[in-house]
């Protein structure tokens, strides 16, 4: 007896296009915004650090009189009756009552979206109004982080 030929189970080319596409369609929305996320919440960091860095140099210029003459001045200074060449404005050891911002290191933060060092060069400083902001680059809303 000759038994009639069945059609064997799977899934046609259709079918399996089909997937594919729906697959590539949902990635095409996820991947873009996963990535946005990291970018964003290295921005969020890098608003923090200047919050922290410019709260440091507010307190420094309450205690001291002058804004720090150089930027590293808020975690460790170098003395001897130190001027701060922006306003000819001199202060000693007896002044200073810092460290004004901590880190692990003992350094400034480093900027978390450009990965850079912590040596302050991730830094724009104005000595002589005491303005602190993020070094060149811009951010995901289109402005320079040198405007923050």
């Amino acid at each position: 007896m000759h038994r009639p030929r069945s059609r064997q189970g799977g899934f046609t080319l259709i079918e399996v296009l089909i997937v594919i596409v729906v697959i590539a369609v949902l990635a095409a929305i996820v991947v873009p915004r996963l990535l946005g996320a990291g970018r964003a919440s290295k921005e969020s960091s890098l608003r923090a650090h200047l919050k922290e860095v410019r709260d440091a140099v507010a307190l420094f210029q309450a205690h001291c009189g002058p804004y720090p003459g150089d930027l590293q001045d808020i975690c460790e200074p170098t003395f001897a009756n130190v001027t701060n060449p922006a306003n000819g404005i001199t202060f000693g050891e007896a002044d200073w009552q810092g460290p004004y911002l901590t880190t692990p290191d003992g350094n400034l933060p480093s900027n978390p979206v450009t990965g850079g060092n912590a040596e302050g060069t991730d830094w724009l400083y104005d000595a002589p109004t005491g303005s602190v902001s993020a070094a060149a680059g811009t951010s995901l809303d289109g402005g320079d982080y040198s405007t923050w």
